[in-house]
């Protein structure tokens, strides 16, 4: 199977504060995945910057091979930096 989801060395920064550090994973098409935690262990997170939902600070989300770290769901532009 190939790489659908790519997260690389996901940073994510909420102000001065970094609440995510080097994030890796993979997920081939087809597979699917839950992220358990207690409250306050980054589930949010994780899932925010992947769904375009929150800005990185630092890493890549490649989803089909297209880098798309950055892009704004209601807007279809990037964020503001």
């Amino acid at each position: 199977m190939s790489t659908l989801l790519e997260v690389i060395g996901l940073e994510v920064a909420y102000g001065p504060s970094q609440v995510l550090f080097g994030l890796d994973l993979a997920m081939a098409e087809g597979e699917a995945a839950t992220l358990l935690g207690r409250n306050g262990m980054g589930k949010t997170t994780t899932l925010r910057p992947i769904c375009c939902l929150e800005p990185v600070t630092a890493g890549h989300i490649r989803f089909a091979g297209e880098d798309i770290a950055g892009w704004c769901p209601k807007a279809g532009s990037v964020f503001p930096t």
